[in-house]
């Protein structure tokens, strides 16, 4: 009996050991795999958005910092830069309730040119890695590079009428490359306009040559400001300002007293094709409709197809061509106040001349390019757009039919289709455009050989020849 309460007592032992080992073991697992590094994923991510291969110290760092699960604790900042450590920044988060970082600063030292390397620095509050928190480490190795692009106009001040056009070539170049170079035009109320730098090598003969056609959009503040902006691959940007004479443009206003069949048959369908919701019994709000929403969008889809053509080169070669045999029914700038029973419905800028010639006109393409559009576009019916390089583009609407496509090479008076009246056509018409890189210009002085000469043609040849006097200053 003594033997069999041994027996039982033992068992009673040796099963306790053996939960107490299986403790032991669980508490082992739990706390290899919260307190160490080995098995939980790092939930700290690091995203250098500048710098990236240069860094300039004029720029400012830009880097997010972000932890899926636990609070940020420290962030540590340092450079490597000719054999010395230098410190940028440094932060340490005691509210423990960060989990999102983004940081932007400069640095309050310029650094030393030349090959450099960032490191970042970033732990968190987790109990990971022995209570001492997840780390992470991002090394970068960048070329520090402080100085700024060079930039040489090629040409003396431009001249150009509100809404008009004009030129302007320079020299552009930095040792480590450009990343962007554009025109910038300043104009009312803070609004910027920009315009597309082309290689003018070809023209110049000379490398790091530029050519950019700008214009002036029409607004009510007459302060215009324009600029060339060059900037390098370390993010150095440089302004420099382009000299323009400009004249003001003196519009005519014109009334245009819009009937029931009008809006009957023209606007309520375009509203129709657009798919836009309407009610027949207020015919007013149907036309501003199509004057305030559709004819916008169709000026956006235009300006979008254009600025997604990029043609280094010039297609076109001397005046313009208008419509033959054709008189002009509306100017470009034309001020339109559109009435209905004798109430004023809306006004609007006419962007483009309107030619009038026999019904069914034969359309010649007023210049060589390429045809970059064939299709309906809302308030201009079927419409034609053809690139001319360099950002320019002609535009023809209310067409009856297409006699070329897409991609097709048209020549200087080539007839690309007939005139017809779809679209917002009151009457059997060319509705002929001239845009800058989306921008409309007054399409009167392109057709202007005189115009072509002294604000073109003779620019470049300017610009040719300073640039042969640049190859002593630039080798």
């Amino acid at each position: 009996m003594r033997d069999t309460f041994y027996l039982k007592k033992k068992k009673k032992k040796g099963l306790g050991s053996k939960l107490l080992f299986i403790l032991i073991v669980l508490v082992c697992v739990y706390a290899v795999y919260h307190y160490t590094p080995f098995f939980v994923k790092n939930p700290i991510q690091v995203n250098v958005i500048y710098p990236n291969k240069y860094f300039s110290s004029d720029k400012s760092l830009d880097i997010t910092i972000r932890d899926s699960k636990y609070p940020l604790k420290e962030v540590n900042i340092y450079a490597y830069a000719m054999n010395t450590k230098i410190s940028l920044y440094d932060k340490i988060f005691e509210n423990k309730d960060t989990y999102n970082f983004p940081l932007k600063f400069k640095l309050s030292q310029k650094l030393p040119e030349g090959p450099a390397k960032f490191v970042i620095e970033v732990i968190d509050y987790s109990h990971n890695n022995f209570s001492l928190g997840f780390k992470k480490k991002i090394e970068k190795q960048v070329t520090v590079y402080n100085h700024y692009p060079k930039v040489i106009l090629l040409n003396d001040a431009a001249n150009i009428l509100e809404g008009g056009s004009a030129v302007v070539l320079f020299y552009a170049n930095d040792k480590i490359g450009l990343k962007n170079v554009y025109l910038q035009v300043k104009y009312a109320q803070g609004k910027i306009a920009k315009f597309r730098c082309f290689n003018a090598d070809k023209l110049t003969n000379h490398p790091y040559t530029y050519i950019a056609f700008f214009t002036y959009p029409f607004c009510a503040q007459k302060n215009w400001d324009t600029s060339i902006v060059s900037q390098n691959n370390a993010g150095n940007e440089i302004f420099v300002h382009v000299p323009v004479y400009y004249e003001s443009f003196k519009n005519k206003k014109t009334d245009v007293n819009v009937d029931t069949h009008f809006i009957e048959t023209k606007v309520y369908r375009i509203l129709e094709q657009e798919h836009i919701d309407f009610n027949k019994q207020d015919p007013a709000k149907a036309f501003d409709l199509v004057i305030n929403k559709v004819e916008r969008q169709n000026n956006e889809q235009i300006a979008k197809i254009a600025n997604s053509v990029h043609t280094d080169q010039i297609l076109f070669k001397g005046a313009f061509l208008q419509l033959p045999s054709s008189a002009v029914m509306a100017y470009f700038g034309d001020y339109r106040t559109f009435y209905y029973n004798h109430k004023p419905l809306t006004d609007e800028y006419h962007m483009g001349v309107d030619f009038a010639s026999i019904s069914h006109a034969k359309v010649p393409a007023a210049n060589s390019g390429i045809v970059v559009y064939t299709g309906r576009i809302g308030v201009y019916g079927n419409c034609i757009l053809i690139d001319h390089g360099l950002g320019v583009f002609s535009l023809y609407g209310h067409l009856e039919d297409f006699l070329v496509k897409k991609g097709d090479f048209v020549q200087k008076g080539q007839i690309i289709a007939h005139t017809d009246t779809t679209g917002l056509a009151v009457g059997d018409h060319l509705h002929f455009g001239m845009l800058i890189d989306g921008y409309y210009v007054n399409p009167i002085e392109w057709l202007d050989g005189s115009w072509i000469r002294n604000n073109i043609e003779r620019k470049i040849i300017d610009a040719k020849k300073r640039a042969d006097m640049l190859k002593y200053y630039t080798q």
